[in-house]
């Protein structure tokens, strides 16, 4: 081929190159701005954004409140888009709706369900021992000279008597306890019938995460924590006296405390007169709050959601806690109610 006629093929090759780009560029629509100068995307089928629900829950509901939101933010019809920050002591900032382990931290006026069982795990680590739920006995007199510093070691006779079977070993005690005054910490002392001083040499931590991080790494401590955590991180933890029976938690002892309440009034509290020899003693109730006034409809459907058997209730299987919702009981009624009743137009 000569120069000449290869000079000439480049030539066409480049003109054909500029003509489809030209054809190309024409028939490209032109991007609309708005009035702004952004961009302006229409697409029938996006879908709107999801309204965000500011929660506020006690950190002690932490390993179940956490699965709730993940799982109803994942949910295909949830109507909201749920953001949640965890507080130690009665919140000062306002949220769409609360999860309180104290029905006393839920504002003046609150619209109020139960939501979950709370129970507390009494929890030890003796290195000699399983690092399992493994059982060892404890009744109130024994437990409340223990937290209170009157029994210093582990093989006191008031210990060794309750535990023949163990070989309890003559290390000393070494109590792990929240520096804030939480709901786990009411229901232990409403088991104790006292209240509780802890020993000059206690170790005092920030919430139940840091108790329970404390009491796995510490040989020979012993505390107390919500059972959701002792079942996350896999605790020893104690049997305590039930009416003569020593229960551990499990979802069927905690189970049981529920199904013993009378809710026809509604009273909304755990009544402890009502345990018998199968009830786990150191049970209450989580609840969630919310301000009837300026309610979000998305708010609403997250509450709605957690109460569903099928939905929050059973999510709370995983950290082993029964539901304490089941059709046409007059808890689920009075919920319901609530609930229905908050709505706009209820």
């Amino acid at each position: 081929m000569s120069r000449k006629r290869g000079i000439a093929l480049g030539l066409i090759v480049v003109i054909a190159a500029v003509g489809i780009a030209i054809v190309l560029l024409q028939q490209r629509p032109k991007v609309p701005f708005d009035e702004d100068g952004g961009t302006i995307i229409a697409n029938d089928t996006e879908p709107a954004p999801k309204e965000i629900v500011n929660v506020i829950s006690q950190r002690s509901a932490f390993p179940f409140v956490q699965r709730w939101v993940s799982q109803y933010n994942n949910a295909e019809n949830a109507m909201g888009s749920v953001e949640v920050n965890y507080y130690l002591e009665e919140p000062d900032t306002p949220s769409d709706l609360m999860i309180v382990g104290d029905i006393r931290h839920a504002a003046n006026g609150s619209q109020i369900i139960p939501v979950s069982a709370q129970a507390v795990a009494i929890v030890y680590n003796i290195p000699s021992f399983p690092d399992i739920p493994s059982g060892m006995k404890l009744n109130s007199s024994v437990l409340s000279s223990i937290l209170n510093g009157a029994i210093v070691r582990w093989d006191d006779p008031a210990i060794k008597s309750l535990n023949e079977d163990m070989n309890l070993p003559a290390e000393r005690i070494i109590v792990v306890h929240e520096n804030k005054n939480g709901s786990s910490l009411a229901l232990l002392e409403r088991y104790l019938s006292t209240d509780i001083r802890w020993p000059e040499d206690s170790v005092g931590v920030l919430g139940p995460d840091e108790l329970a991080a404390h009491v796995r790494k510490t040989p020979y401590s012993i505390g107390y924590v919500d059972f959701s955590y002792a079942v996350q991180t896999r605790m020893t933890f104690a049997a305590v006296d039930a009416n003569g029976e020593y229960l551990m938690p499990s979802m069927s002892s905690i189970g049981h405390a529920i199904e013993s309440q009378n809710f026809t009034s509604v009273d909304l509290v755990i009544n402890t007169s009502r345990f018998d020899n199968s009830t786990y003693p150191l049970v209450g109730l989580y609840y969630a709050s919310w301000q009837k006034a300026e309610m979000k409809n998305a708010t609403l459907d997250f509450a709605s959601w957690i109460i569903e058997e099928n939905a929050g209730q059973q999510t709370l299987s995983e950290v082993q806690y029964p539901t304490i919702y089941r059709d046409e009981q007059p808890l689920a009624t009075y919920a319901e109610r609530t609930i229905n009743g908050t709505a706009v137009g209820g």
